[in-house]
């Protein structure tokens, strides 16, 4: 009887045992769905799921699982709050299988928030143990991802990772929209070393059939985008053209930038009032969309010598400009306020002791110096553009005193500055990316800004002597205030890509450590 006892205190010790290291069902359930294509469904499971009865490995796998849902529905990883919890757990266990994707998502954070070398550091290593735990899908989507932050600066490696990404999914993959994405990558990392556009062009006729066959009418449009801006940069504006309209007709819904492309393609071919027709059935959807309309509205208004238009124009740009700047404040203000009421919750939970108080305290000051030094620097600029404001009715005012000298000034201020940027807008239609201004445009661009602007060229030549000519002259575009999109149009490059360069522009500028931005230093200099 005494042992029967004893045996069956033990079978509910072990019982309970087991029942307490039972997983959530739900996690790998929606992780599942996630993988499967369904991320929709998969957020909805793990909204039912409440985090705080959550195990340490339960919740790394709930992080994972809710962050690859996101990002599968299109959300960027900008927040590192999920993936920082699945990152930190799996980081001391390479051996589990999910180590590689926790690897790859944390490497996707980091390269959205301007952290190259850290990206790059995860996706190797996501690589490294994807490819032994034979999780293919991982180790492609990894290369992919490092061909994309190389290309800008390493096309030769950028190349080299988008190819093996490109031989291993052909070999172990099976969905034929990704066989047609891979394909688009390579053809991209080519095009960023400058090689012939008839390569680009024949892999992404090959992505179109892949695309065509997988039935994906997305794909479809994404995949004659690429083959329309490879025929551009290849100087053949007229399939270009029919490539972009294309892109449209598979489109199932109104698509911002395809649309915008088609006119920007028109605007090239100066068939002016078809741009204009098009661009008017362009809905921007966010204030990065209204800026690029603005200006390339602005940009038709100086081809037509429409003056009053185009003046009207750039004061839309700069409203859209300023709002985005705001926004991004707000966001940044209130992510920061986010962290610390979660940091002060954390530390109440875990401690009530002395020295968890001078933390929270810490945190506190520490973020509370960093939304007045924002708020600081966002009024500052305000108070600039009043200042500028004020010395621009000055300005006006002495107009009006010296009628006669300052029209004829201003009328050859205006003819200079139009036919500089009629050349910038007029683009040579060269089979090399970098070769699209002629050196007399350069020598004219250099002698206007040295003219009007305080020896500019002269003055950052003397100041940073290691600069070369071609980031001298990426340099002198940023100092004509061009939009991002304008200065992706001369070089054949994304607009993203122009952003990633003004980021390396920060150590060759001495601002490693500095909050100020290379347009705004180039803007000031």
């Amino acid at each position: 009887m005494k042992r029967n006892i004893i045996y069956l205190v033990l079978f509910v010790t072990v019982l309970i045992s087991s029942c307490q290291s039972n997983h959530d069902k739900r996690i790998p359930a929606a992780l599942s769905l996630a993988e499967s294509g369904r991320p929709d469904s998969a957020l909805i499971q793990l909204n039912k799921i409440d985090q705080s009865m959550l195990s340490d490995l339960d919740m790394a796998m709930y992080s994972l699982a809710y962050t690859m849902a996101q990002d599968k529905t299109g959300i960027d990883i900008d927040n590192d709050s999920l993936i920082r919890t699945a990152y930190t757990y799996y980081y001391n266990r390479p051996e589990d299988s999910l180590y590689a994707r926790s690897q790859y998502y944390m490497g996707k954070y980091y390269a959205l928030n301007d952290s190259s070398e850290k990206a790059l550091h995860c996706f190797r290593k996501s690589i490294v143990m994807a490819k032994r735990k034979h999780d293919y899908d991982t180790q492609c989507l990894s290369l992919l991802q490092q061909s994309l932050i190389l290309r800008d600066y390493d096309p030769d490696k950028a190349i080299l990772c988008a190819k093996a990404a490109n031989s291993i999914y052909n070999l172990k993959g099976s969905k034929l929209s990704n066989k047609a994405y891979y394909l688009l990558n390579l053809a991209e990392c080519i095009s960023y070393k400058g090689g012939n556009p008839n390569i680009c062009i024949s892999l992404a006729r090959k992505a179109i059939r892949y695309a065509i066959q997988s039935n994906d009418s997305i794909t479809i449009s994404n995949s004659y985008q690429d083959l329309a801006s490879f025929y551009g940069l290849g100087g053949n504006i007229t399939l270009a053209l029919k490539a972009t309209s294309e892109s449209l007709r598979y489109n199932n819904k109104d698509d911002f930038s395809k649309i915008f492309a088609l006119s920007q393609f028109y605007v090239l071919a100066d068939s002016l009032t078809q741009a204009k027709r098009k661009l008017s059935e362009a809905l921007p959807l966010n204030i990065n969309d209204s800026c690029a309309y603005y200006s390339l509205k602005r940009d038709i208004a100086i081809k037509e010598s429409d003056l009053a238009n185009a003046e009207s124009l750039a004061d839309s740009t700069d409203l859209y400009l300023d709002k985005k700047n705001s926004e991004n404040l707000k966001t940044r203000n209130t992510y920061y306020s986010l962290i610390l009421q979660k940091e002060i919750a954390r530390t109440k939970a875990l401690s009530e002791s002395k020295w968890k108080s001078y933390v929270i305290l810490l945190i506190a000051v520490s973020a509370l110096i960093i939304i007045l030094l924002m708020s600081f620097i966002f009024f500052q600029k305000k108070k600039q553009m009043n200042e500028k404001y004020e010395k621009g009715v000055k300005l006006h005012n002495m107009e009006i005193e010296h009628k006669e000298i300052q029209i004829t000034t201003m009328r050859k201020f205006l003819l200079s500055k139009i036919g500089i940027i009629q050349r910038l807008q007029s683009l040579n239609q060269s089979k090399h990316k970098l070769l699209l201004l002629s050196k007399d445009d350069w020598e004219e661009i250099e002698i206007f800004l040295n003219s009007t602007d305080n020896d500019f060229v002269v003055k950052i030549k003397d100041d940073f002597p290691e600069l070369i000519t071609k980031e001298l002259q990426f340099l002198m575009l940023v100092k004509l205030k061009l939009p991002y999109k304008s200065i992706a149009l001369i070089y054949n490059i994304e607009e993203k890509s122009v952003k990633q360069r003004m980021f390396l522009f920060k150590k060759k500028l001495g601002l490693q450590n500095s909050k100020m931005s290379t347009k705004e230093f180039i803007e000031r200099y």
